[in-house]
């Protein structure tokens, strides 16, 4: 690596807030021209937002920082198919613990003013994906899947895993604060304080499956995979998604087959994969 690792971190904030000023810009003539309430202005404005904010900085950050780029990124290596079939498998089975977390962390003690501000800021959030998600058709879906789901997943995974946590991992930074620090970054930077846990447990997930695959495509695929399945729960069972707690069979069977999972996603790993992720 060129530069150490304060400089990398410095250099990957450098070129996102650039990105976020031309993306500013951009959002400004994109609502003058189509209005804040349009669908088409959200998506547009999505897709921008991830090349901007999180393709952008992590691909040019990679460039600049190193000779080997996609090495760093980790986008250099197939996914392996078990840890990435286990990794889908846990998404699945780990649907009522989840539920119980989001609901553990709505239910947090807070002063009252701090309180109405987080709400304010979940109404915010819901608000523009009911924007961008669109009237309840088939083509709408369609089009989410492809925006909220696959699009998203990849840039997101691509700054937080490929960039931030692997710059971290590769620069004496320990695997597991890296990938702890780049979870706790990746949920604060939604801006969904009810929703803190929840996304801090899955962006360390999508962190643990870089680190036992050795590739980021395994993490992207989980993601998006994450984000598909809640735009499905959310088309075909209403509501479906919202917090509440599931029966104590449900939490203690979703918790064991969960751990189990884990395990064996943490058995699928090999010397080869820890000597990628670490390079």
């Amino acid at each position: 690596m060129i530069l150490d690792l304060k400089r990398r971190l410095l250099f990957l904030l450098f070129v996102f807030v650039i990105g976020y000023f031309v993306f500013s810009v951009v959002s400004g003539l994109i609502m003058g021209k189509f209005g804040v309430e349009s669908t088409l202005a959200m998506r547009i404005l999505s897709m921008f937002q991830d090349i901007f904010l999180f393709i952008i900085p992590a691909v040019v950050t990679a460039v600049f920082v190193t000779r080997q780029p996609a090495t760093l990124l980790a986008i250099d290596r197939r996914p392996p198919m078990r840890i990435t079939l286990l990794g889908i498998s846990v998404l699945i089975v780990a649907i009522p613990a989840m539920n119980v977390v989001i609901w553990a962390n709505e239910q947090l003690p807070l002063p009252e003013n701090l309180a109405e501000t987080f709400r304010a800021m979940e109404e915010r959030a819901a608000t523009m994906v009911q924007s961008l998600t669109g009237p309840h058709n088939v083509s709408n879906l369609i089009v989410s899947i492809l925006i909220v789901g696959v699009f998203a997943g990849f840039s997101e995974e691509l700054i937080f895993r490929g960039a931030f946590q692997r710059l971290m991992a590769t620069g004496g930074v320990k695997a597991h604060t890296a990938i702890w620090i780049a979870a706790a970054v990746f949920s604060l930077m939604h801006f969904q304080p009810y929703g803190f846990l929840p996304r801090l447990m899955l962006g360390a997930f999508f962190g643990y499956a870089l680190y036992w695959s050795g590739s980021l495509w395994t993490a992207i695929i989980l993601h998006s995979t994450n984000n598909i399945l809640f735009l499905l729960s959310d088309y075909f069972w209403p509501g479906s998604n919202d917090p509440h707690l599931p029966a104590t069979m449900q939490i203690i069977s979703s918790v064991v087959l969960t751990l189990l999972v884990l395990m064996a996603m943490h058995r699928q790993k090999s010397p080869h994969n820890q000597a990628q992720i670490q390079a």
